[in-house]
């Protein structure tokens, strides 16, 4: 089953839900968009994750800020998500527009957390 990765960015932050299936693998809250100095850094994140997982990660982009989807290569200047071996992004409407999934709510106010155990652990 492929993993699908949310990516809500705002003004306050930018919140990162990854599933595959009906399973959390990772939810957390990061800075925002404008306050991130290296222009590479969101590509590095889905690339690290597809790696992670070792598959394509299919991203929903809900972005408030067109501009910074493009500064950040998640997106074209005409507003088409990006595409590579690693990821495909598809654009959204923005999060306050869209009626929320229970299970992204909880996204609002968590730090980066990796829910999946390793292996071995208990």
């Amino acid at each position: 089953m492929e993993a699908l990765l949310t990516m809500a960015p705002t003004a306050r932050g930018t919140r990162v839900l990854m599933t595959r299936g009906r399973d959390t693998l990772l939810k957390g809250q990061l800075p925002p968009l404008e306050k991130v100095l290296h222009e590479r850094a969101a590509r590095a994140l889905l690339e690290a994750l597809s790696l992670w997982v070792d598959e394509r990660l299919c991203v929903a982009l809900y972005a408030e800020n067109a501009e910074s989807c493009f500064r950040f290569g998640l997106a074209d200047e005409l507003g088409v998500g990006a595409r590579s071996v690693f990821y495909a992004i598809e654009m959204q409407a923005p999060r306050h527009r869209v009626a929320r999934r229970p299970r992204e709510a909880a996204v609002r106010d968590e730090q980066l957390t990796l829910l999946a155990k390793p292996v071995g652990a208990r």
